[in-house]
């Protein structure tokens, strides 16, 4: 019995797969070349994205995911980051208003800036100087209102949250 093979030469063989190594390594290049181009294109087609909006010289209105609200200056810091300094937030009376509360105070003692993922925030809203919550900062800040105490936290069996400080109301 004839047995018949093909011979092809080892360095024919190393020739090919470094081409054939280069043409993969350039077509990739090309893919990451065109993405980006394509991710500036729809971002110029779309506008400014989220964090661009965001006034330096207003407050907003933080809304996260876990259904709290918080307001204070935001900046946003990158890799998935924002901070939230001048934090406030409101919390319910027993008379069924809301009274302004300074973040800080609580039993676990926080301090500015409050830092907080970019994916757990639903929306952020720039604030009017003349809005009712800007108004009561400001008149908080100039001592016209005395600061308000956080309720106290509630004992409770062990949860996920990692936090203690009281969930505002909206």
């Amino acid at each position: 019995m004839r047995q018949s093979a093909i011979v092809i030469p080892t360095n024919t063989l190393r020739r090919v797969s470094v081409v054939l190594l280069v043409v993969i390594a350039l077509i990739a290049l090309l893919f990451v070349i065109r993405s980006q181009s394509f991710r500036a294109e729809v971002a110029n087609l779309f506008g400014p994205s989220g964090p661009d909006l965001v006034d330096p010289n207003a407050y907003q209105a933080v809304f996260l995911t876990n259904g709290s609200t918080y307001f204070g200056k935001l900046q946003a810091q990158g890799g998935g980051w924002f901070s939230l300094s001048d934090v406030f937030y409101l919390s319910s009376t027993e008379q069924g208003g809301a009274q302004l509360i300074k973040r800080g105070s609580e039993s676990q003692g926080p301090r500015d800036p409050m830092i907080i993922p970019a994916g757990q925030v639903l929306f952020i809203e720039n604030l009017r100087d003349d809005g009712d919550v800007v108004v009561a900062i400001k008149r908080f800040k100039s001592g016209q209102v005395p600061p308000a105490t956080p309720p106290p936290a509630t004992t409770a069996p062990a949860t996920p949250r990692p936090s203690l400080t009281p969930t505002p109301t909206r």
